[in-house]
């Protein structure tokens, strides 16, 4: 059975342990969101734009024979997104400031997804 309550704390402490992340939310395959943590106005749509990115980033690493996509880092004017699969179960995604330091988000963000892997 789907612990909402553990998945929601472990989003909770992923988004406090870095100052830089604003959002964290768990995106299910067919573009709902499971959970979210962090401060978004519209996050049904940041769910449909994340699950979306992911779906054509996928598509092209497989039309160039690299395989599923694995992780996505974007960093932009004003923000930074960070995107990773949760086996077939769905994505985290991170929003974040352009000062977050890409190699931590990354090893924290992969240690979130494989405790997120083991609850659902």
């Amino acid at each position: 059975m789907l612990d909402i309550s553990q998945i929601e704390f472990t989003l909770k402490k992923l988004t406090d342990s870095i100052s830089q992340i604003q959002l964290s939310m768990i995106v299910t395959p067919d573009g709902l969101i499971l959970a979210y943590e962090g401060k978004v106005e519209d996050a049904e749509n940041v769910a449909a734009l994340c699950i979306e990115l992911e779906l054509v980033c996928d598509k092209i690493t497989s039309q160039l024979d690299g395989g599923k996509m694995r992780e996505m880092f974007i960093r932009s004017d004003t923000s930074s997104l960070t995107i990773l699969p949760i086996s077939n179960k769905g994505i985290l995604a991170c929003l974040t400031t352009t000062d977050i330091n890409s190699r931590m988000m990354m090893h924290v963000t992969w240690k979130t997804v494989n405790q997120l892997d083991k609850m659902m």
